[in-house]
C-alpha cells in the first residue's frame, strides 16, 4: 500500500484535490465513505488515509494535514456498516437488527463528531506524545481514530436502550423471523457446567414466550376467523417442537458431565419444564385446528362468547406473563400469582360452559358452535394446568423433590387428551 502511494508528495495536482475536498469536510467523509464501502474494510481505509498523509498527499502543514484527516476517518467509520448490512441480508430478524445498530451507532458518531473536527483534533495533539512531523502523522490519525470510537462509545453506553427501542422500531418482527433454532445455547460451554445451565434456563425462558405467542394468535385467530395469525400459531408450535429437542439434548450432554448434587436435581426439573411447554404449543395447535374447522363449516360465535374468550384470553396471557418473569427472575412471588391466575381459569372453564350451554339451549349458538367453544375453553384450561406445573417448579426451587408428585400428576391429567 505505502508503495501505492509513492510519489503523491511530488503531486502538486492531488493534493490540491485532497486539499480542496478537505475544505469540504462534508466531501471528505463521502469521499471515505466510499472507499471504505469498496473495499469493505474500515482498517485499511484508515491506513489508506495515514499512507496519504505521511506521503504529503494533505500537505506538509502537518496541523493541517491531522484535520484533513478526521472528516475521512468518520467517512470510513460510515462505509464500514456495508459490511455489516451486506452480511444481514437475508439473514434472521436478530442479524438485521445487530446491523442496523451497528450503522445507527456510527452514523450518528460520525455526524456528532463532524461537529466537534476542531476539538477532536486538539485533543488529539494533546495526549500525542510527539510533535507532529511527516513521520508522526500517521500516529496521530490512529489516535484520532481510537480517540473517535472511544467517544462514541462513552456517548452510545447510557443510551443503549433507546438506541435498541429504535433499532426494534426500525427492523419490526415478522412471523417468518422467528428462530426455530437456540440462540444461547453454547456446546463450548458444557465444559462449564454453571455457565451451560444459565444459558439452557435463557432458551427455556425464550421457549416460554414462543409458546405464549403460540397461544396468543390460536385464541385471537379462532376469535376473528384470521388464518394469517392461525398459521402464525401453528408456525410458532413447531418451534417449540424444536426447541424441546435441542434443549433437552443439550441438558441430556450436560448431566454427562462432572455436575454438582444440586444442579443434577435441577436438570429433571428443567426436562419436565420443557415438555410443559410444549404440550401448551400442542394445546395451541388444538385450537388452531378448533377454528380450522369454525372457518371451514362457517360457524360465528356470539358477542357473549366473544367476550368470554376475551376474558379467557386476558387471563391465560397474564399467567404466562407471570410464568415468563418467574422462570427469568427465579420469582417465587409471580409463580404463585400465576397459580391465582390457574384458579380463575377454572372457574371461567365451568362458567362458561354453563353459560354456553344455557346459550345452546335458548338458541342463541348452535350446537356446532357450541361444542367448537367448549372445545376452546377446554384446551386453554389445560394450558393453565402446563403453567401451573411450571409455576410448582419454581416455588420448589427447581430441584426434583419439590417437583416430582406435581410431574406425574400433570401427566395422569394428559392421558385423555389422545
Amino acid at each position: 500500500m505505502k508503495g501505492a502511494f509513492d510519489g503523491l508528495e511530488k503531486s502538486e495536482r492531488t493534493q490540491a484535490f485532497f486539499v480542496k475536498i478537505a475544505d469540504i469536510p462534508i466531501l471528505a467523509i463521502l469521499a471515505g465513505m466510499l472507499v471504505t464501502m469498496l473495499i469493505q474494510s474500515s482498517s485499511a481505509a484508515v491506513a489508506s488515509i495515514q499512507l496519504l498523509a505521511m506521503s504529503g498527499a494533505f500537505g506538509t502543514d502537518w496541523d493541517v494535514a491531522l484535520k484533513v484527516s478526521i472528516p475521512f476517518i468518520l467517512g470510513s467509520n460510515i462505509g464500514t456498516t456495508i459490511t455489516a448490512q451486506l452480511a444481514a441480508f437475508g439473514a434472521n430478524l436478530y442479524a438485521r437488527r445487530a446491523a442496523w445498530a451497528h450503522t445507527m451507532f456510527n452514523v450518528i458518531g460520525a455526524c456528532i463528531c463532524y461537529c466537534l473536527i476542531g476539538s477532536i483534533k486538539t485533543l488529539v495533539c494533546m495526549v500525542s506524545p510527539w510533535e507532529l512531523t511527516a513521520s508522526t502523522i500517521g500516529g496521530s490519525i490512529a489516535i484520532a481514530h481510537t480517540t473517535i470510537k472511544l467517544f462514541e462509545a462513552v456517548f452510545f453506553l447510557p443510551l443503549t436502550g433507546v438506541l435498541e427501542k429504535i433499532v426494534i422500531r426500525l427492523v419490526p418482527e415478522k412471523s417468518g423471523d422467528l428462530m426455530a433454532r437456540p440462540t444461547v445455547l453454547e456446546r463450548h460451554l458444557l465444559a462449564t457446567p454453571d455457565l451451560a445451565v444459565q444459558q439452557a434456563r435463557r432458551e427455556i425462558v425464550r421457549m416460554a414466550r414462543v409458546a405464549k405467542r403460540a397461544v396468543t394468535r390460536a385464541i385471537e385467530g379462532v376469535s376473528i376467523d384470521d388464518r394469517k395469525k392461525l398459521e402464525a400459531a401453528r408456525m410458532m408450535e413447531e418451534v417449540t417442537d424444536n426447541l424441546q429437542y435441542e434443549i433437552t439434548s443439550y441438558l441430556a450432554a450436560l448431566s454427562e458431565k462432572e455436575i454438582s448434587e444440586e444442579m443434577s436435581s435441577e436438570l429433571p426439573v428443567l426436562m419436565h419444564t420443557i415438555n410443559d411447554l410444549e404440550r401448551i404449543g400442542d394445546h395451541a395447535e388444538n385450537i388452531v385446528e378448533i377454528a380450522e374447522r369454525k372457518i371451514e363449516q362457517k360457524l360465528s360465535f356470539s358477542d357473549i362468547a366473544l367476550e368470554e374468550i376475551a376474558e379467557l384470553k386476558t387471563e391465560i396471557e397474564k399467567m404466562c406473563d407471570s410464568i415468563i418473569y418467574a422462570m427469568e427472575k427465579n420469582d417465587i412471588v409471580s409463580a404463585t400469582s400465576a397459580l391465582a391466575s390457574e384458579n380463575n381459569i377454572n372457574k371461567m372453564q365451568i362458567d362458561f360452559r354453563r353459560s354456553h350451554v344455557d346459550r345452546m339451549a335458548k338458541g342463541i349458538c348452535s350446537a356446532e358452535s357450541g361444542l367448537i367453544f367448549i372445545d376452546l375453553v377446554d384446551n386453554v384450561e389445560k394450558i393453565g394446568d402446563h403453567l401451573t406445573n411450571i409455576a410448582q417448579a419454581v416455588m420448589g426451587g427447581l430441584q426434583w423433590d419439590g417437583a416430582e408428585f406435581k410431574v406425574h400428576e400433570t401427566r395422569e391429567s394428559d392421558v385423555d387428551e389422545h
